[in-house]
């Protein structure tokens, strides 16, 4: 089970001074939410942008969306509270709904949810790979001390991807960012530079042609590079995230990327 420390460093959940006053029976009643959103969640996301695609009416949608809203206000996700629920409210109490307004704040909505069961996830499995730098550290003094630090300015990035247009956006995305980014769709151009070059992160595609995300990152580390590794996959199951895991990863982050989530989570390694 989760524990409380590990709860302070996801980043999706706003949980300082309120999970320390807990009881421990309390603390399982917060778990047990926990899980049961994780649980839930990607039917209810099914269902949500069903109808949003389908401009059910609004009354249906509130239906829906309602108990979304309200189990994260339970479990102190404060900030997407804060940046969806309150949007997507004032559409649906519109005369008129704005459906493509709707259904792009709710596309939103469903990528940082998915986004934060993911992380959710991560930390549950325990172990020592999920460490929040000092820079983050900095910017949440609440927060337990981070217990190590990962990249620097110029610290070197591999990521893996068949996809070039995927490749493209990652470039963009990061080309004001102070680090070093190398990029391929060769799973052999990768293992190659991972063992010529060190890289200090690795971001990595789970379902390619040539070689999965999964044996690619085993083949890297078997080579002796032991960089953090982050997936970037389009399925937020929780056999692909259980799986991530086994084979190391620190984290996962949803297609399509957002440049938002992309820092946020790089910045966990500064």
């Amino acid at each position: 089970m989760i524990n409380r420390e590990r709860l302070y460093f996801i980043r999706g959940l706003n949980v300082s001074g309120i999970i320390d006053k807990m009881s421990d029976r309390r603390f399982e009643m917060y778990i047990d939410s926990i899980n049961s959103f994780i649980d839930r969640f990607p039917m209810q996301a099914d269902l949500l942008h069903e109808a949003v695609e389908n401009q059910a009416k609004p009354e249906v949608i509130t239906e829906i969306f309602a108990p979304l809203c309200d189990t994260l206000t339970g479990l102190h996700a404060t900030e997407i509270v804060a940046d969806y629920c309150t949007k997507i409210e004032t559409l649906l109490k519109a005369a008129n709904p704005d459906y493509d307004s709707l259904e792009a704040v709710v596309e939103n909505f469903i990528h940082s949810v998915n986004s934060l069961s993911i992380d959710i996830q991560i930390a549950s499995h325990g172990g020592t790979s999920y460490a929040p730098s000092t820079q983050w550290q900095t910017s949440h003094p609440s927060q337990p001390q981070a217990k190590q630090t990962f990249l620097q300015k110029g610290s070197k990035i591999l990521a893996v991807d068949n996809a070039v247009l995927f490749l493209n956006t990652l470039k963009k995305m990061m080309e004001n960012s102070p680090y070093d980014l190398f990029c391929t769709t060769s799973c052999a151009d990768a293992m190659e530079y991972a063992r010529n070059e060190h890289p200090d992160l690795i971001l990595l595609d789970i379902e390619m042609p040539e070689m999965d995300g999964y044996d690619l990152a085993g083949r890297i580390k078997q080579d002796g590079c032991m960089a953090p590794i982050i997936f970037i996959t389009a399925n937020s199951e929780k056999k692909y995230i259980d799986k991530a895991v086994e084979v190391g990863a620190v984290g996962l982050l949803m297609k399509p990327l957002r440049s938002k989530h992309l820092m946020a989570k790089l910045e966990e390694f500064v």
